[in-house]
């Protein structure tokens, strides 16, 4: 796997070994960053991070901070080991997303853009896109990107967001809420 787009552009990101982690396909980052544009300064909140993929892509494209946070050891060290193979900076945090994500709404922290590719048809979908949306997690104009199988369902709005874009990749969907026709978090 490699980063696609950026100051990184090209290359290669460890992933954990075993089956337990499923990265988002380039094609798939691909679209979303195309989607998004311009990353410069974003804060940027990688849920069921995996390999840090997504929030790597965002620093190598401008971000300004990630937060990647999953609940198991073995994908913690491979973010830290990809960040700090590629010498960039980011925020692990070992934790449930749900209360990862419960703890920085506590402490104020908001996100431009929140991404996250919690495993499919287990009902985290739906419980994720309330928590991030519903929780104040989002800045005034922050984007939520969510993946999930093309079978699961999600509610057409989530808090103050609604479903901007619905795109089928394969048996993935790629689904982004904002708070109106611009999918692009507001630059900094």
């Amino acid at each position: 796997m490699r980063v696609i787009a950026g100051t990184l552009r090209g290359r290669t990101l460890k992933a954990p070994k075993g089956l337990a982690t499923r990265p988002v396909l380039a094609r798939v980052r691909e679209a979303l960053f195309s989607m998004l544009g311009d990353m410069s300064g974003a804060r940027v909140l990688d849920l069921f991070a995996g390999t840090g993929a997504i929030g790597i892509e965002a620093l190598s494209r401008g971000a300004g901070s990630a937060v990647f946070v999953d609940s198991a050891a073995e994908p913690c060290r491979t973010i830290r080991a990809n960040l700090d193979a590629l010498g960039v900076e980011g925020e692990v945090v070992r934790a449930d997303v749900f209360r990862a994500v419960e703890r920085l709404v506590r402490g104020g922290r908001t996100f431009d853009f929140v991404f996250a590719d919690p495993p499919y048809e287990q009902g985290y979908a739906g419980k994720t896109l309330e928590a991030v949306c519903g929780g104040g997690l989002l800045a005034p104009r922050g984007v939520m990107a969510i993946t999930l199988r093309k079978t699961e369902e999600l509610s057409s709005c989530a808090g103050d967001r609604t479903l901007q874009v619905d795109r089928r990749y394969g048996d993935t969907r790629l689904v982004l809420y904002g708070t109106g026709k611009e999918v692009r978090p507001a630059s900094r």
